[in-house]
């Protein structure tokens, strides 16, 4: 477990951060200096991603991977991110290790760690003794159209997203439904029905407000006079899930509004607190194309025996690293997982 914290209570040239490192056998602290630049430090790195900018990234890759990493046991395999503040929108996976001047084998931190996120160290002792992942069981809802009003791109790739999800589930004998169109509308996402089903996957577009992270919301279906078509945050605490895993395959759905000690406040938030045991959410706006192909290929990973969600989350990013199209970390760092 990797656990941050920023002192910022102090002048601005003392500002420091400190590093919790906790194993099953030792617990160390390392602390940095932080000086200004450093939350310009993060706002490239997300930029020089989001933008392919690769001399950028190199740099600024590194710089913050030898601040933010530790000297990790050789046989750790699995790294928890307990962030803080502006770290909770960093996707790790990217960080690079150590120096290299190739292109074709970039040191990410995923090729050496499975990573998972989670919000608090109280909320991981709470799941300390969480039941095995259930995966007998899934619904799908993909909305694909969207009001004009709303000025969003209808998404036709995430029809063959969930379908191809579906067969999977199908030939393992596993329980599936899938919502498109019409019926994938927010009366049946605030339905009883919810509940029964273990996986829960969204593909569809996403708004987060981080001045008002309760309105932050997942786009579906008009259903009848009361209901908008936005599920906003505040309704989504009032949501009964009993979920092991929801999936928003949609935009930007990991952001939300940074408080002091809190952390993001958004739709993941949300989701957990309505009962989502694990979340899988995007930091900035993806590809259709590129995103239906990660996810397919995830639950194809999560379906085979013994296998959970960290491992198949990396073991679906290093694939797509060897890919001729999709290795950029555009494609693959955004989706984190949350939670155990």
């Amino acid at each position: 477990m990797l656990s941050y914290f920023i002192d910022d209570s102090k002048p601005a040239s003392e500002t420091r951060l400190y590093l919790f490192l906790i194993t099953d056998k030792k617990l160390s602290l390392t602390s940095h200096r932080l000086d200004k630049n450093f939350n310009k430090l993060l706002t490239g790195f997300r930029n020089a991603i989001y933008y392919n900018d690769p001399a950028t990234f190199q740099k600024v890759g590194l710089t913050l991977g030898k601040l933010l990493l530790p000297n990790i046991p050789a046989a750790c395999k699995e790294l928890i991110i307990f962030p803080t503040g502006r770290l909770g929108v960093v996707p790790f996976e990217a960080l690079l290790t150590k120096k290299t001047k190739s292109s074709n084998d970039v040191p990410y931190l995923i090729r050496k760690y499975a990573v998972r996120y989670e919000f608090s160290a109280s909320l991981a002792l709470q799941k300390k003794y969480a039941p095995a992942l259930d995966k007998s069981s899934i619904l799908l809802c993909a909305p694909i159209t969207f009001d004009e009003k709303d000025n969003l791109s209808n998404l036709p790739g995430t029809e063959a997203e969930v379908n191809s999800i579906a067969k999977l589930f199908d030939s393992n004998n596993s329980s599936q439904k899938i919502l498109t169109n019409e019926e994938a509308n927010e009366a049946s996402i605030k339905s009883e029905e919810l509940k029964n089903y273990r996986l829960l996957h969204f593909a569809t577009h996403g708004m987060v407000d981080e001045v008002h992270p309760e309105l932050s919301r997942i786009y579906l279906q008009q259903s009848g006079e009361n209901e908008d078509g936005y599920l906003y945050s505040g309704e989504i605490y009032n949501l009964q899930l009993n979920a092991s895993l929801v999936t928003l395959s949609a935009c930007q759905t990991g952001l939300g509004k940074i408080s002091k000690g809190e952390g993001v406040i958004g739709l993941s938030r949300a989701l957990v607190y309505a009962g989502a045991k694990n979340i899988i959410v995007s930091y900035w706006s993806v590809a259709d194309q590129s995103t239906a192909e990660l996810m397919t290929n995830f639950y194809r990973e999560l379906l085979l025996p013994n296998a959970t969600l960290s491992s198949s989350l990396q073991k679906v990013k290093l694939d797509m690293l060897q890919s001729a199209t999709y290795s950029a970390p555009y494609y693959w760092a955004p989706f984190v997982l949350i939670g155990f």
